[in-house]
């Protein structure tokens, strides 16, 4: 970059700055004004409604006003920018509103306040916002947290919490993390509704779809695996969605993440179970463990735990032998097998099953949970990111040493070249997943021949 080229854009961005400090006060008396008038005097993110075209009002009146009365004049670029600008000084999200607004954004990362990334439509890229200053970014997390019991400051330099819509926040301040880091997850509640969605969206074979629907009809028990960001979360909440509207469902999280009760238009006789950390003094913690133990006596027809990573898979495993089948869990593993094995290795975790046999702990598994579907994330030849059902596995009850037998009726892999998934047959069941299909009066005739063993397009 020349001198020159150096001098022009100090010109410019002294210009913006200039223009921003006319504009951004007259907004902000406007605001106060309005405010002043209701009871609640707090900005909220549904005051953009208004906001929005005043903002837009007054940056067209120093548009009018500039050449006659010695302000800095923009040029097109820079009005729309001052516009930017001045909107994410007076509202609550800042920079993020109109990213959070984007319902094709499935992730926001902040490194700092002048690099934020997005990840919208699988693609990571550049988010062209960024913050003014550490201290404009930590303002706008603290927003995001409201007024509930978490909190961001050098006593708690950690925090992640739910937001309102659902997507969850972590944030790590300096000097635990350098620079500030901050990521927003978000869960598409509108976007994914129904397991129909997911075949839409290429992520889930139609010919499980009608599969899927009968086994949680059957009240099989199932196990959703997976890697970080891989859709765990989405498809219980989708499997939990197909469980009829009569049955009493409680779900249990670390963060409330489900929002069973708020998605697809609200579901009665639904309770959620929040854990909670122990407060300064190291007192009131509620885990897990507490919750799965605490909702069996609130007469559930089925438990659904967010995530299993402690000794509470016990309690998880012991329900669904308990009369609440149609149960399930989720948890992190790189396949089908290794989730069951993993499973083990929680269960075992248990002070009750510190000393019992590998062996037991793994008929006990296999008596009880009846599926796996497994998820997998990864990058397109595009660089798109995508996640997939990786494998759907059936236990059929009998165990191999230590480890439960399962037999993988889909599996997505590489096939002459493309990606796609090989589909099984459902003409051999395993006795006991037979047995609740039957018991439950479903007939499986449609969904054999929606299978049939084929190969089905997922090429990427």
């Amino acid at each position: 970059m020349s001198i020159g080229e150096v001098g022009a854009r100090r010109t410019g961005e002294s210009d913006a700055e200039a223009a921003e400090a006319s504009v951004l006060p007259r907004v902000q008396m406007a605001i106060t004004e309005h405010l002043s008038r209701r009871t609640d005097t707090h900005v909220s993110t549904e005051d953009r409604s208004w906001i929005e075209p005043l903002v837009q009002a007054e940056v067209e009146r120093y548009h009018r006003h500039a050449p006659h009365d010695g302000s800095p004049v923009l040029d097109q670029d820079g009005y729309v920018l001052l516009r930017r600008r001045v909107l994410f000084r007076v509202t609550p999200l800042g920079p993020l509103t109109e990213l959070l607004a984007d319902p094709l954004v499935e992730e926001v990362i902040v490194n700092g306040p002048r690099e934020v990334l997005v990840l919208r439509d699988g693609i990571q890229e550049p988010a062209g916002v960024e913050f003014a200053t550490e201290e404009d970014l930590l303002q706008t997390v603290r927003q995001m947290l409201g007024n509930g019991s978490a909190r961001l400051d050098r006593a708690s330099p950690m925090v992640t919490a739910t937001l309102e819509d659902g997507s969850r926040l972590n944030a790590v301040l300096p000097p635990v993390a350098m620079p500030m880091a901050v990521t927003i997850r978000r869960h598409q509640l509108a976007r994914f509704g129904q397991l129909a969605d997911l075949a839409l969206a290429n992520t889930l074979p139609w010919e499980l779809v009608p599969l899927f629907q009968a086994a949680v009809m059957a009240r099989l028990n199932f196990v959703v695996s997976g890697g970080t960001g891989s859709g765990k979360t989405t498809m219980l909440r989708l499997l939990i969605g197909e469980v009829p509207r009569t049955q009493r469902i409680i779900t249990i999280e670390d963060q409330r993440e489900l929002h069973v009760r708020s998605a697809g238009g609200g579901r009665p006789n639904t309770v959620s179970l929040e854990a909670r950390e122990a407060n300064t003094e190291g007192t009131g913690e509620i885990t897990i463990q507490q919750l799965v133990r605490n909702a069996l006596r609130q007469r559930p027809d089925r438990i659904f735990v967010g995530e299993s990573r402690g000794p509470e898979a016990l309690d998880v495993i012991d329900a669904m032998g308990t009369g609440h089948d149609g149960s399930a869990t989720t948890l992190h593993a790189n396949s089908v097998r290794d989730a069951l094995m993993r499973l083990a290795a929680l269960v075992r975790r248990h002070p009750a099953q510190v000393r019992a046999e590998p062996g037991a702990v793994a008929r006990d598994i296999a008596t009880k949970v009846d599926m796996v579907v497994h998820l997998t994330r990864f990058q397109d030849s595009d660089a798109r990111d995508r996640r997939v059902v990786g494998a759907v596995g059936l236990v059929t009850g009998q165990v191999e040493g230590e480890i439960p037998v399962v037999e993988e009726l889909c599996r997505f892999d590489r096939v002459r070249g493309d990606w796609r998934w090989s589909i099984g047959r459902l003409d051999d069941l395993p006795v006991k997943i037979a047995d609740k299909f039957a018991s439950s009066g479903i007939d499986l005739g449609t969904v054999v021949a929606t299978l049939g063993g084929s190969n089905v397009d997922g090429r990427v």
